[in-house]
């Protein structure tokens, strides 16, 4: 089981309010103790309310463009996870490679929420209960099998998605699903309800098809930069499904 004890959130908002943190709060269950919140300020009504279930929060300042912020703080406090709650106008925060550069250079599992996505604060579903993991079979997507694995206390349903690029062979077809039947046959070992799906088109935007398919609460995907011929872990096709998903998108460096 992974260990998530310590969290850094950063938001573009002023003061934030405990509805933010409600999704984050069945975190617990993986050792969660402290939350490293950078913002503007912080209301002690907050910081008394995470109190009561356990958990420290503190307020950290910073300068400069969000991005650049969550990447200095998070080298500085080293976070199990950084959460970056991004402003309702998504193109602003991706100009200019800003959040490219976070999620390249992020030292930490990096969950992207959009504030005008879906909400978890208001919604009775919470934020691992319909999980999307994309895969490919290299060493970025194992490594995000594994930690999703890693989440199994939190996860609902789990649909493993392999986006296929090309025309294939009737052979293809057959060895693409025991392929993706043997990662899902993994998961169910792990006690993780899964299920298996082929899709085909380009990656990033049939990855998000699938998140609206199954009603995805969350996307998962591996990120490995050097990982060149690899279309879906290697900038492009993540970088899309972060910036045009309407759910949150968690990136496993």
């Amino acid at each position: 089981m992974i260990e998530i004890k310590k969290l850094l959130y950063a938001t573009h908002l002023r003061e934030p309010t405990y509805s933010l943190f409600e999704g984050l709060l069945d975190i617990r269950k993986m050792g969660l103790e402290e939350i490293i919140l950078l913002s503007e300020s912080l209301s002690q009504e907050l910081k008394e309310s995470l109190s009561e279930h356990g958990i420290n929060l503190k307020r950290i300042e910073g300068s400069g463009p969000l991005p650049s912020r969550i990447l200095e703080s998070a080298n500085r406090e080293n976070p199990s996870l950084i959460v970056a709650h991004l402003s309702r106008e998504k193109k602003k925060f991706f100009a200019g490679g800003a959040a490219t550069d976070l999620i390249k250079n992020t030292p930490s599992p990096l969950l992207l929420i959009h504030e005008n996505g879906k909400g978890r604060g208001s919604s009775t579903r919470g934020l691992f209960d319909s999980v999307i993991l994309a895969t490919d079979w290299s060493d970025s997507a194992y490594k995000a099998l594994l930690y999703v694995i890693g989440l199994k206390e939190l996860l609902g349903v789990l649909d493993i998605v392999y986006v296929l690029n090309e025309k294939p062979t009737i052979k293809d077809i057959r060895q693409l699903k025991e392929r993706v039947e043997e990662v899902r046959k993994i998961c169910l070992e792990e006690q993780i309800d899964a299920e298996s799906h082929i899709y085909a088109g380009k990656t990033a935007g049939e990855i998000i098809l699938a998140s609206k398919d199954y009603d995805a609460t969350l996307i998962a995907m591996g990120y490995q930069s050097k990982d060149i011929f690899k279309e879906i872990f290697s900038g492009s096709a993540c970088y899309r499904v972060a910036e045009e998903s309407s759910v949150p998108v968690l990136i496993i460096p």
